[in-house]
């Protein structure tokens, strides 16, 4: 957000030149030109207290000096005085009109503040002063995404990618806005961009089996969620969307391995220990479903799955019909529709 001190020095002068006249002037010019980078460096440091002397002393020599209201402003944002912050900022404009990084920096202190029109008409101006201003673009971009306005953030994130083809932010806004939209077909482009050009970002593979997995490519869903896991070994989702996968495939050890992450990163999920039970079902192991789906129901008595699944382990694996029926009379009283459960209830009771 903040330019460099090399750059400081550089606007800072320039804008100092603007109010000054050749001549006697420029000694003065080059004191403010010190203090301002005195200010900067105890900034850099974040050593705000000490940054404001030296921004003062430069404004009394010259207070329509921009570059030092600019400096101010952030000084005071970073100790918490948001209106003295725009105060001053507004002061960097008003001396200097062009100032597109104070625009940008008003706008963020706007959107702190949840002044978000201001926010919107501040980076606007950034970018009306300098249109190919990357910051502002992205800064833009990033405001549409927070207020939920998918048209104008895909525009905006369109106009960042045509000065930063491989932006990583707006390659992932521009597949999540258009996956928003319904737009599948037009997000995959631009999240097969995002995995060539940023391997190692996990949304960007997670948007990957996300969309594999809804136009039913399994291996290739599989392949993206293996990716995620092997990145970071903690996420629940990855785990929990390769079960399902797995199981999909009729491939219940590896099924059961994936569901078994999902019950130790997240002991209470009871629809995970429901799948786990239905897993190990599968691979004849009944007295390991049974425990997860007794678990399952003393995490959420009120999962009709956990129920159903029950009744069916005690009807075609226990040979325990009446303990059967008593877990389909929940499934049914929770809103369960198996129309051979609903039709074996019906007789018991005739």
């Amino acid at each position: 957000m903040t330019p460099l001190l090399s750059k400081i020095r550089q606007i800072g002068l320039f804008l100092l030149l603007a109010h000054l006249c050749i001549g006697s002037a420029s000694s003065r010019a080059g004191e403010a030109q010190d203090l301002l980078a005195q200010a900067f460096a105890s900034y850099q440091q974040e050593e705000w207290t000490a940054a404001i002397a030296p921004l003062e002393r430069a404004l009394a020599l010259y207070p329509g000096y921009a570059e030092a209201h600019h400096l101010l402003g952030l000084v005071l944002s970073n100790m918490g005085k948001p209106d003295k912050a725009i105060s001053e900022l507004q002061r960097a404009v008003d001396a200097y009109p062009q100032f597109a990084q104070a625009y940008v920096d008003l706008g963020f202190i706007y959107q702190q503040q949840s002044q978000w029109p201001k926010a919107e008409e501040s980076f606007n101006r950034a970018l009306k002063s300098y249109p190919k201003f990357l910051e502002a673009r992205i800064a833009l971009a990033a405001f549409y995404d927070q207020q939920q306005q998918a048209l104008k953030a895909i525009q905006a994130h369109q106009a960042v990618l045509e000065l930063d083809p491989h932006g990583v932010d707006s390659l992932y806004g521009m597949a999540f806005w258009l996956v928003h939209e319904q737009k599948p077909a037009e997000a995959q482009p631009y999240v097969d961009q995002l995995i060539s050009h940023h391997p190692t970002y996990i949304n960007g593979w997670l948007m990957a089996g996300s969309l594999a997995q809804q136009g039913e490519q399994v291996d290739k869903a599989i392949q993206a969620y293996q990716h995620v896991v092997s990145l970071n070994s903690t996420l629940v989702d990855p785990y929990f969307n390769l079960g399902v996968l797995y199981r999909q495939k009729e491939a219940f050890q590896e099924a059961a391995q994936a569901f078994e992450h999902v019950t130790k990163l997240d002991k209470n999920n009871a629809v995970a220990h429901v799948n786990l039970g239905v897993v190990y079902a599968a691979l004849s192991k009944i007295d390991q479903a049974e425990e997860e789906y007794r678990t399952a129901l003393t995490l959420n008595p009120q999962l009709a799955e956990g129920h159903y699944n029950l009744g069916l382990l005690y009807e075609f694996h226990r040979n325990a019909p009446q303990q059967a029926l008593k877990y389909y009379e929940e499934y049914v009283r929770l809103g369960g529709e198996d129309e051979r459960i609903q039709k074996l209830l019906k007789r018991t009771k005739s």
